[in-house]
């Protein structure tokens, strides 16, 4: 299991221009958490980095990665998946990337029930692959 938050996430500070205009900064930047699923013994790099490919396209900074080790359970026992959820919950990020739905849960219901409570809590679940 692993948690990993980059260092713009943690160094971001805001700037001005003269004017009094604000510069953005990734600290204002939209923030997501990149949710992987480890099935193995194997890292999941190409996921990984589909979701960060994802997010550049899109102008969001990736503030955690989070690789779990425990897809077995399902999503209300999963530790790292609720942490994700938190982060959404704290305003930290206001979303969670995942390969596929598959990731959260093989079961549309658990899925769904997940991405409502993401949803709730202000935020969004985005497969980034088909």
């Amino acid at each position: 299991m692993t948690l990993q938050r980059t260092p713009s996430a943690l160094n971001a500070m805001a700037a001005s221009r003269s004017g009094g205009e604000r510069v953005r900064t990734d600290a204002e930047r939209f923030q997501v958490v990149v949710y992987l699923a480890r099935t193995g013994s194997a890292f999941p790099e190409l996921e990984m980095r589909n979701c960060e490919e994802y997010a550049r396209a899109f102008g969001w900074e990736v503030s955690l990665t989070v690789v779990d080790d425990e897809t077995d359970k399902s999503p209300e026992r999963r530790p790292l998946l609720l942490a994700a959820l938190q982060a959404v919950k704290d305003r930290t990020t206001g979303a969670i990337l995942v390969p596929s739905k598959a990731t959260v849960s093989p079961i549309d219901g658990e899925y769904d029930e997940f991405a409502r409570l993401v949803e709730k809590a202000g935020g969004f679940v985005q497969v980034t692959r088909r």
